[in-house]
């Protein structure tokens, strides 16, 4: 498979994924769960200097952040790349909130 076919493959299961979450699949949040927090929580681990804890709590709330909005998920990007977004600003808020 080619790298183009694997991407497109990807969205194609990243866009089905939130389709069944949406609809109420109960399986498909524990694997979009199961799946994405650990990942988050490594970016956001790298970005906080190894805070576990803060790193944690920004992983959780993106993930939060994003099941608000994941009616607004169109597919165009990697499930991955989109969630990555809610957590940049979740640890930029994170990070404005510290330096007051």
């Amino acid at each position: 498979m080619s790298d183009a076919e694997v991407d497109t493959f990807q969205k194609h299961s990243d866009k089905r994924l939130v389709e069944r979450m949406l609809s109420g699949d109960d399986a498909s949040f524990r694997t979009f769960f199961s799946t994405y927090f650990p990942r988050l929580f490594r970016f956001a681990l790298y970005r906080l200097h190894g805070d576990k804890g803060l790193a944690e709590d920004v992983a959780q709330n993106t993930l939060g952040k994003a099941m608000d909005k994941l009616d607004t998920y169109r597919g165009e990007a990697a499930l991955y790349s989109w969630l990555c977004t809610f957590c940049r600003h979740e640890i930029g808020a994170v990070l404005r909130r510290s330096k007051r």
